[in-house]
């Protein structure tokens, strides 16, 4: 079984993905609650006033930026719990068609990741029309020093999140649907490409093409790579640099909350989305990254693919008979 399909079963009745689905989302909602009303506690604490009637928290001011990040990362115990309640499933199905993080995939790719990200940055740097240096605004050192270790510290749990909701949950919710593995996949993929873009609020369409041209990107590299280490690796590293890039210049609320892009940039970011999916299909096939769940990962009476019913590898020799029948009839 591939990466999508590990919440199918051949039990599987159609309300339990609709019902996890709608679980998920009331348990973002109150995780989500819980950390604004937490950070606004926080900043009148910090500030020594209590405006209960202000309950703004500015996206470029660290406490804004930590609960923003912090919302995006509840999506993981969100997807967990989700996981763990209505579908019965250990939570590792999230993760990779192991059952669990590989570590060291992760770390590679968070290194091939880097390499172009950075290089894609300087790249768009020398692109006609953008920003010079008249428009950097470096903040005061306080605030700086503060939204950077929001961002080193939260936001590859912000980045993570994103992908567990969107690559991993919702991916394996909708594809669960379908008992054509392939139909599922696409329409999976699909789905929840759309949804990623949507879900950055009013843009226009340079910008959510290229927010869809991720998804689908991401998507495809959780097929190829049966986990999601590699989508979550391009996601944390991109959103490192940009918005360590942001911060550093002033552009951080620019950088979230903006609803344009060049076309010259979208056209750039899909290409680095190219090269890097090609890097991580050569570096996989070299390494012989497991893209299929093995049986004893694969959920209890999942459906088999045609022709898998038997051994899933060469049937040993049987020994000869020493004095009856074989007491394990057919193996």
């Amino acid at each position: 079984m591939r990466y999508p399909q590990l919440l199918r079963a051949a039990r599987n009745p159609w309300w339990r993905p609709v019902l996890g689905v709608l679980f998920f989302v009331v348990c973002l909602v109150f995780a989500s609650a819980a950390v604004i009303v937490a950070a606004l506690v926080v900043r009148a604490l910090t500030s020594g006033s209590v405006d209960l009637d202000d309950a703004t928290l500015p996206i470029d001011s660290p406490i804004g930026l930590l609960a923003n990040n912090l919302v995006l990362a509840a999506l993981i115990p969100a997807a967990a719990l989700t996981v763990l309640v209505v579908h019965r499933r250990p939570i590792g199905v999230l993760a990779s068609v192991l059952g669990q993080i590989r570590w060291g995939w992760l770390l590679r790719l968070l290194g091939v990741a880097l390499a172009v990200m950075v290089l894609s940055l300087l790249v768009t740097l020398l692109l006609p029309g953008e920003r010079g240096a008249e428009d950097i605004s470096v903040p005061p050192a306080g605030t700086l020093v503060g939204l950077v270790t929001v961002i080193l510290l939260t936001t590859p749990l912000q980045s993570a999140g994103e992908e567990v909701g969107f690559r991993g949950y919702l991916t394996q919710a909708v594809a669960s649907w379908s008992r054509r593995p392939l139909a599922g996949t696409v329409v999976a993929a699909v789905v929840t490409s759309v949804l990623f873009a949507l879900a950055h609020g009013v843009q226009d369409p340079a910008l959510f093409l290229d927010r869809l041209f991720f998804g689908l990107t991401a998507s495809w590299l959780v097929w190829r790579t049966g986990g999601l280490e590699a989508s979550v690796a391009l996601h944390v590293v991109n959103n490192l640099v940009a918005l360590l890039f942001a911060a550093s210049t002033g552009q951080l609320e620019d950088s979230i909350t903006g609803s344009t892009l060049p076309w010259s940039v979208a056209v750039l970011d899909v290409a680095t989305m190219v090269v890097y999916a090609f890097l991580v299909h050569r570096l996989a096939a070299r390494r012989g990254v497991a893209a299929e769940a093995p049986p004893a990962t694969a959920p209890a009476g999942a459906l088999s693919a045609p022709g898998g019913v038997g051994y899933p590898g060469p049937r040993p020799p049987a020994p000869p008979p020493a004095g009856g029948d074989n007491p394990w009839g057919m193996g």
